[in-house]
Formats: structure tokens, C-alpha cells, sequence
């Protein structure tokens, strides 16, 4: 029972560490990697659009 007690604290504590600063070349990766998702998203969406031509509505009739 004290065993598991100190891991549990110390897993804990683990988690409850000072933040580190992110460095210059991991703010810039993380902001590269953002941007091609986004551009990857664009394309995307502009392949479905392509892809199904326009449908054309017709009016109803009662």
C-alpha cells in the first residue's frame, strides 16, 4: 500500500512539472506542419468540388 502510494505521487508530481519553453525550431515546425494541413484541407475540398458537377434544382410543383 506505501508503494504504491509513493509511485502514485510521484507519477503525479510528474505531470505537475514546470512547463519548458518551446525552442525557435519546434514553434516554426509546429507553425509549417499547420500551415500544410490547412493547405491539404484547401485542396481537398476543392478536388470534391470539382469532382460533382452542380445539381440543378428544379421548382416544385403542387
Amino acid at each position: 500500500m506505501r508503494r504504491s502510494r509513493l509511485i502514485l505521487l510521484l507519477l503525479l508530481g510528474g505531470c505537475a512539472s514546470a512547463p519548458v519553453p518551446e525552442s525557435d525550431a519546434e514553434r516554426k515546425g509546429y507553425e509549417r506542419g499547420y500551415g500544410q494541413a490547412v493547405k491539404e484541407q484547401y485542396w481537398i475540398i476543392q478536388n470534391r468540388q470539382r469532382a460533382t458537377p452542380p445539381t440543378e434544382s428544379k421548382p416544385h410543383q403542387p
